[in-house]
């Protein structure tokens, strides 16, 4: 229905060399026919329809992966597939960052279980994680040297990490108020990590090709690698949420180290983006 409202309200091509080329349509079915099986795995009953349905997923994924490799249209810049290419490390970094941002959408859910939080409360714990990516990023973002820059990159994803773990392990019935700022402090410290990194890596996807219409291409592509991001770990979240049956605390720690062990990955990714950067 989206896409017929949008073919009938977007305007037309308005002449030669305006159009913006054929559509990836091999590499967005394999995307989201891996999103649809990360969420299916949520509603199967536990054990091997699970496993089957991440598995599945996971070669989805590599097989979009292998798709944008020998296509003509990609979802991603072609020049992220060609060899020693830094873009490739660049979007990984972003997407296992955006990973840990994902969390927060069962925040309040915990907050009001575990805590007693009342919803309005609760939906600002919630948005501690995104508090903490502004902030950092409004620091961040001043830091001229390369070599600052290339510790903020690296840095990103140990600090993201941290504050993961420190709310999973914090994690009990019948929480204190001390006990929820802790959390509170947790996961603005995890938006922390991602904050320090995002700008730094904008701008290195601008400046990733000499020409400026390929700059501007990848750039944009971060945010096609967020949402990409955003959609697989949301889906593969519930079912990490469906892990703990009816605890609420075994929910909230299956969510948060499951999470956080995807953006462990990020402490090699985000070596390699600023070591491929020349920083």
């Amino acid at each position: 229905m989206l896409a017929a409202l949008a073919r009938r309200v977007l305007p037309g091509r308005s002449g030669a060399g305006h159009g913006s080329g054929p559509v990836p349509l091999t590499s967005l079915l394999l995307l989201t026919l891996a999103a649809a099986a990360f969420s299916v795995s949520s509603t199967v009953p536990s054990g091997w329809p699970t496993a089957l349905c991440l598995l599945a997923g996971l070669a989805l994924l590599a097989g979009f992966a292998a798709a944008e490799r020998r296509a003509a249209a990609t979802v991603l810049p072609q020049q992220t597939y060609r060899a020693g290419n830094p873009l490739k490390w660049l979007y990984l970094t972003v997407a296992v960052l955006c990973a840990g941002v994902v969390a927060e959408n069962f925040i309040p859910l915990f907050g009001q279980q575990l805590g007693g939080l009342g919803p309005l409360v609760a939906g600002f714990l919630g948005a501690a994680t995104s508090a903490g990516w502004t902030t950092a990023q409004l620091f961040s973002v001043g830091i001229e040297s390369a070599r600052g820059r290339a510790l903020a990159i690296r840095t990103a994803p140990l600090v993201l990490v941290g504050g993961l773990l420190v709310y999973g392990l914090s994690q009990t019935g019948h929480a204190s108020g001390l006990r929820v700022a802790l959390w509170a402090v947790a996961l603005f410290g995890a938006g922390t990590g991602i904050g320090l990194a995002f700008p730094h890596l904008s701008v290195a996807a601008m400046r990733s090709s000499s020409d400026p219409a390929e700059g501007g291409k990848a750039a944009a592509a971060i945010n096609t690698t967020q949402l990409i991001a955003f959609s697989v770990t949301s889906a593969l979240a519930g079912t990490l949420v469906n892990l703990g049956a009816d605890s609420p605390v075994d929910s909230a720690r299956y969510m948060t180290f499951g999470i956080a062990a995807i953006t462990v990955l990020g402490m090699a990714t985000a070596t390699r983006t600023a070591r491929s950067l020349g920083r």
